[in-house]
């Protein structure tokens, strides 16, 4: 979630504060928490990730992990980190699981999550909100009417750039999308994108306007350019979290680095005009078959070679 008061795969290296050498400071909050500091190394970028508590020996391997991972993540889709510096606050709650996703722009890149004292490594290795929060850093912030934008970017990119990073199957990706993708679609009421901002045209609509946006540059450019090489020109000029943007400008840049007009003429269409998608022929075109719970894909489709270009693994800067 990114929070709306806001006005590596080349090399990875993660430094651990070795524990006699481990650094302990007091942060402000309701009742003063001792908290253990990290950094984090992914080429010109450094992650300081802050422990609200101080974590068990064999859980603070596993939160450091799961933040390299997402990481890595996020760099193999935009081939750089989004930002040089973000200072990552983790609160440790009983329990399992992550929860509490939010990430600021204001005063440097931050963002804080909550995870379970009791949580396994599989549950890290599943999780998606950290890869989320983190694709939240590699766009402008912008107008309130336009938090779509924001969300759905970080709902489209963040399980493509698992799958780019090897974190993520394929399979998983495409159903999920069958699966969430509909909650985009405008129901009786709606008035367009920047009109609109419930939960389900914000996030999954947000993600619809990505995804029809990659497929048409894709089919435009005959497959030499998607949405990723937008996206990554927006970050080149400067466009992250830290920055303030007009959405126009944004769409501009993504659109001059494709070469062909599809944001600005999809965000024309979409933006006060509730406009329907289907979904089905869709997935046919894409080559996307479902079978019962499982995902097939059929390399004979016609834009199957779309789907396969979408999460091929991309080079980084």
């Amino acid at each position: 979630m990114k929070n709306l008061n806001s006005s590596c795969f080349r090399k990875c290296s993660v430094y651990f504060l070795p524990l006699a050498a481990t650094v302990f400071f007091f942060i402000e909050s309701p009742v003063d928490a001792l908290a253990e500091k990290h950094s984090l190394k992914i080429e010109n970028a450094t992650l300081t990730v802050v422990f609200t508590s101080v974590p068990s020996e064999n859980l603070r391997p596993l939160l450091l992990q799961w933040v390299t991972n997402s990481a890595r993540a996020v760099e193999s889709y935009y081939g750089q980190f989004p930002v040089q510096r973000v200072e990552m606050q983790v609160e440790l709650k009983d329990g399992q699981g992550i929860s509490s996703g939010e990430t600021f722009g204001w005063r440097g890149a931050r963002i804080k999550i909550a995870a379970g004292r009791s949580s396994s490594a599989a549950t890290f290795s599943n999780d998606w909100e950290m890869t989320h929060e983190m694709v939240h850093l590699a766009f402008p912030t912008v107008a309130e009417k336009h938090h779509w934008i924001e969300e759905g970017l970080a709902t489209y990119v963040e399980p493509i750039a698992r799958v780019k990073a090897g974190n993520l199957a394929a399979e998983k990706l495409w159903g999920d999308m069958i699966k969430g993708m509909p909650k985009g679609l405008p129901e009786p009421g709606d008035r367009g994108l920047d009109l609109t901002p419930t939960w389900g045209r914000t996030y999954w609509g947000g993600a619809l306007f990505c995804l029809m946006a990659d497929v048409e540059i894709r089919q435009r450019t005959r497959n030499r350019k998607g949405l990723e090489d937008s996206l990554r020109a927006i970050l080149e000029a400067g466009g992250n979290i830290t920055e303030e943007w007009e959405l126009e400008r944004a769409l501009k840049i993504g659109d001059r680095a494709s070469g062909v007009p599809v944001l600005r003429e999809i965000y024309d269409q979409w933006k006060a005009t509730p406009v329907q998608v289907n979904l089905p022929a869709l997935w046919k075109n894409l080559g996307l078959i479902k079978i019962g719970k499982e995902i097939k894909f059929d390399d004979s489709a016609p834009m199957a070679s779309i789907r396969r270009a979408i999460t091929a693994p991309t080079q980084t800067r």
